[in-house]
C-alpha cells in the first residue's frame, strides 16, 4: 500500500495519505496543496455544523 507524508496546515503534525482514500486522489492532483489531518477536519466539521445550527435557531 502506498501512502504520502504531507504537513496538517491546522496543526501542523505530520500525517500519511494512504492509498483508496479521497484525500489520497486529492493529493495525487495537486501536492503543493494544502491538507488536513482527520483530527483537524474532525474539528472544522464540528465548529461549521454548531456555526449552522446557530443560524436556524
Amino acid at each position: 500500500m502506498i501512502r504520502y507524508e504531507t504537513i496538517c496546515y491546522c496543526c501542523k503534525k505530520v500525517f500519511f495519505v494512504e492509498e483508496g482514500s479521497n484525500k489520497y486522489r486529492l493529493f495525487k492532483q495537486n501536492m503543493q496543496g494544502k491538507y488536513s489531518c482527520e483530527q483537524c477536519d474532525a474539528k472544522v466539521y464540528q465548529e461549521a455544523r454548531a456555526q449552522l445550527f446557530s443560524k436556524l435557531t
